[in-house]
């Protein structure tokens, strides 16, 4: 984001981008969301803590009006080139992935410390799976606008959601296979039996991975599809550790109803003597770095003003790119409206909005799709 900043003060002072691209509505729309994070910061619990993530989103404002007017200024030659680039770097995170699903570790010799996991690149973190669904329609886009094949196309997003399942991780899988889904759905023009018969035979693909291994099994059988069909969602969130943490946001939230305790307050908060008698199983286990659920982050942190300004913004902006879509029908724009869109899914575990690798896949996003608003490109 810094460097991405860099290049636009310098495109500035050089005279290569125009300074009209700051008087357009994305950018009213994120410093209205700015301002909110700083009268949140006023009736945060501990400034100390909240202060960096505030500022720091003015490198994340930088970074998309940066994005936006390379998009606007550059040749569409120069652009796609990008985008290769994304393609290429994805392609050797794909390879990665299948190579050490073979061997048991990754290129650099990183290897996960829980079965049924995938670590690759991420090492530790253990959260690959959340890059791959960021620039998955990325990588499918690209193939779709340079190779013009409908067959291949379909083939690749039948890959892709195959090697998220083998990844393990569960949240992120039903992140991406939701925004491939959707993906194929409206722009891949094959006809709907052979759709059907794909994702068929995708299935078909799971039930025997799933019968014949007995980790992923476990990951997607036994700990998570059984208490979401049998016993149901209230089972999920009383008896789960995701639960305790959304349980005792939801308590933080209730102490802070209009401001929240601030923003990266719930490590604080989260400790508290007040909610050590919470009503749940796992209560012991109900503090860490964030609730693991945007909406409950959002709600426990900056409250209903902080929450409500965040769905003004975000809805607001979705708007825009669609109006927008619906005219030049940008593929990765859709593609990364998709995924905004999908990150926003309730419920399901996710890292912290105001952490840098969370937000930077998410912002990220959010640039290319604000990039292309008031703007012809049809790449």
């Amino acid at each position: 984001m810094l460097l991405i900043n860099l290049i636009l003060v310098y495109g500035f002072f050089k005279n290569f981008y125009t300074y009209k691209i700051l008087n357009k509505q994305v950018l009213y729309l994120l410093l209205f969301l700015f301002f909110s994070f700083l009268i949140n910061l006023i009736f945060s619990n501990d400034m100390s803590i909240s202060f960096p993530r505030v500022f720091k989103f003015l490198l994340i404002i930088g970074s998309i009006i940066s994005f936006k007017t390379l998009i606007t200024n550059l040749k569409a030659s120069k652009i796609n080139k990008m985008y290769k680039i994304w393609f290429i770097i994805f392609l050797v995170v794909v390879l990665d992935v299948i190579f050490e699903i073979i061997f048991g570790f990754n290129i650099l010799g990183f290897k996960s410390f829980m079965s049924g996991r995938i670590a690759s690149f991420s090492g530790d973190e253990l959260n690959i799976g959340h890059y791959f669904s960021a620039f998955s329609l990325f990588f499918l886009s690209y193939i779709y606008l340079n190779y013009k094949n409908n067959t291949l196309n379909l083939i690749l997003a039948i890959f892709l959601i195959s090697i998220s399942f083998l990844i393990g991780e569960r949240s992120n899988f039903i992140r991406t296979i939701s925004i491939i889904l959707l993906f194929v759905v409206f722009i891949n023009e094959i006809k709907i039996k052979f759709k059907i018969l794909s994702f068929s035979s995708l299935i078909i693909l799971f039930l025997i991975i799933l019968n014949s291994n007995s980790d992923y099994k476990l990951r997607y059988v036994d700990q998570f599809t059984k208490i979401l069909t049998y016993k149901g969602i209230n089972y999920y969130l009383n008896n789960t550790v995701y639960g305790s943490h959304y349980n005792v946001a939801k308590e933080i939230f209730k102490d802070n109803i209009f401001f929240g305790a601030g923003i990266k307050n719930f490590r604080i908060e989260s400790y508290g003597e007040k909610y050590e008698n919470l009503d749940h199983p796992h209560n012991d286990r109900r503090a860490n770095t964030h609730p693991h659920q945007i909406h409950y982050e959002f709600l426990s942190e900056t409250g209903l003003f902080g929450y409500i300004s965040f769905v003004i913004f975000i809805f607001s902006s979705f708007y825009l790119t669609l109006k927008n879509y619906v005219k030049n029908k940008n593929l990765y724009q859709f593609s990364a409206f998709l995924f905004v869109l999908i990150s926003l899914m309730p419920l399901l575990p996710s890292g912290s909005f105001f952490s840098t690798y969370t937000s930077g896949l998410f912002w990220l996003n959010y640039a290319v799709m604000v990039a292309y608003i008031n703007n012809k490109f049809r790449l």
